[in-house]
């Protein structure tokens, strides 16, 4: 018995050539998909991209901007030594600054957040309030903002 098969003019031998033109196929994907990705990539150079307009949240006129206190508003928050803050504000004294987590002396000066009345190191506190806005414990914020005015469903009265 004869395993061999004409095709084409030429013989293969039986599972053998089934074998060669599987790998051939699969090499020949293989090298589409390498050229594919090589196309894509070239296109996607930045040298190679026309100059597009900018998304709108890119417009330096529709940035969000996060609004810190001013010096003058700064110093206008009270301070005081946290032996007075311990017989002043028994039930809201911490131990210790959440800014650099070192514990708290009598002699060590604190600043009190108006709204939320935490209490931290005044040369930790003052930096992070002339760059941002809120409380770094609660988030509470003591500039006044358009969502403040904003009453949640909650609280509103029914009927």
């Amino acid at each position: 018995m004869n395993n061999t098969v004409a095709v084409g003019g030429f013989n293969i031998i039986g599972g053998f050539g089934y074998g060669i033109v599987i790998s051939i196929g699969i090499l020949l994907l293989i090298m589409t998909m390498i050229l594919a990705a090589y196309c894509c990539h070239r296109n996607s150079r930045p040298g190679n991209r026309q100059p597009a307009t900018p998304p709108p949240f890119e417009d330096p006129q529709l940035c969000v901007v996060e609004v810190a206190l001013d010096e003058a508003t700064l110093s206008s928050y009270p301070k005081m030594l946290y032996s007075e803050a311990k017989i002043n504000q028994k039930d809201s004294t911490a131990a210790c600054c959440s800014i650099c987590l070192a514990d708290y002396k009598n002699s060590d000066v604190l600043r009190a957040l108006p709204d939320c009345g935490h209490l931290f190191h005044l040369k930790c506190v003052d930096p992070w309030l002339l760059s941002h806005p809120t409380c770094p414990v609660c988030r509470t914020s003591p500039v006044p903002t358009p969502l403040a005015e904003v009453v949640p469903l909650a609280a509103r009265p029914i009927g």
